[in-house]
Parts: C-alpha cells; sequence; structure tokens
C-alpha cells in the first residue's frame, strides 16, 4: 500500500511530508498549527494545569511539534496528533508538579533553613518579587502569540539568534529586531498601569 505524500491542514491544502526535514518549511507549517489549534490548546492545557502553566505548556507543544514533524505520518489528523503531544505535556508537568511538591513537603525545614541563612530580607521584599513575577507572566500573555515564542525561544530556552533566525526563515538580523519590539512591548506592557 503506497503511503500519500501530503495531509491537509490549517489554512493550506496541503503539507509536503518530503519537506518536513526543512527547518523554514516546519517552522511555516507550526506557525500555521499555532494560529488553527492554538487557542484550543490552551483552553485543553488550562484543564489539566490551570490558567498559570496553560501557555507555556501550549507553547512547549509547539516546540515538541516543530522538532518531532519530521516523524509525522498522517495515520492522524495533526489536531489528533497536537493532542497527543499536549497530553504527554500536561502529565509531564503534572508529575514535576507534584514530584516538587512532595520534595519541599518532606525538606520544609531545610529549605526555610537555607533561606534564611543568608540573612533576613527586608519586608515585603519576597511579596514584591511574586508580584513582579506575576505582573510579567500577565504582560508576557498580553504579547502577541508569535513575539511570545521568540521571547521565549531567546530567553527561556536560550537559543541562539542564528539558530531561531532558521527555524523563521529570517536573518538574525532581522530576528534581532523583532526581538527588540517584543521587548519594547513587553516593557510597555509591565510598566502600564495595572487595570482594575
Amino acid at each position: 500500500m503506497r503511503v500519500p505524500t501530503t495531509a491537509t491542514w490549517g489554512n493550506i491544502p496541503v503539507m509536503d511530508l518530503q519537506r518536513l526535514h526543512e527547518e523554514a518549511y516546519r517552522w511555516e507549517v507550526v506557525v500555521s498549527l499555532m494560529q488553527d489549534h492554538g487557542d484550543t490548546l490552551t483552553r485543553y492545557c488550562r484543564t489539566w494545569l490551570g490558567e498559570a502553566l496553560a501557555e507555556e505548556v501550549t507553547l512547549e507543544v509547539f516546540i515538541a511539534a516543530f522538532d518531532m514533524l519530521p516523524r509525522y505520518r498522517p495515520e492522524a489528523t495533526l489536531g489528533a496528533w497536537l493532542f497527543g503531544i499536549a497530553k504527554l505535556k500536561c502529565l509531564q508537568e503534572y508529575r514535576n508538579r507534584t514530584r516538587r511538591q512532595a520534595i519541599i513537603e518532606a525538606h520544609t525545614e531545610e529549605i526555610r533553613a537555607c533561606t534564611q541563612g543568608a540573612g533576613p530580607s527586608a519586608p515585603g521584599e519576597s511579596l514584591e518579587h511574586e508580584q513582579l513575577l506575576e505582573r510579567l507572566k500577565v504582560s508576557l500573555d498580553q504579547l502577541p502569540r508569535e513575539d511570545r515564542l521568540l521571547v521565549i525561544l531567546r530567553y527561556w530556552r536560550e537559543l541562539p539568534l542564528a539558530e531561531i533566525g532558521e527555524m523563521m526563515r529570517l536573518s538574525p538580523k532581522a530576528i534581532r529586531k523583532r526581538l527588540q519590539r517584543a521587548e519594547q512591548r513587553l516593557k510597555e506592557l509591565m510598566h502600564a498601569p495595572a487595570k482594575a
């Protein structure tokens, strides 16, 4: 039996399975998948993990999809394939969170001794730090999806500009400009007055 070489997907009528080894083409596919399935996958992840981790895990799904696309076979639809990845990522994050909580509970005294050993922090310092992290998370969530992905690839995954450029079929200089614009938007969102 002959395996078809194309599959329907997103806004583009066919996906060329033979080109999936090309990073630039895979990036086009992932961008289309993000547009078609991003919101649905985020809602799915939210049911597993809550609001705080849903966006982050959804982006991890698309990063994993980028890595795994060369092995994709059209036995399942792309949507079903993505939900399979999302389920695994959510399970992994849920297990990690449970494991972290167990470690914290088992070693609370040790952790307390270590954190207090450096000397007392200024009153409200911990609260201010948590508020800043929450503000960053909210601001990052407000960025357009591609800007958010760019910031995460650069600062969370720590990918070099050249590698991000290859993924997006842009020069490192163009990526630097886009990243600067994304950083500026993020800074503006961070400094915008909090909505009541």
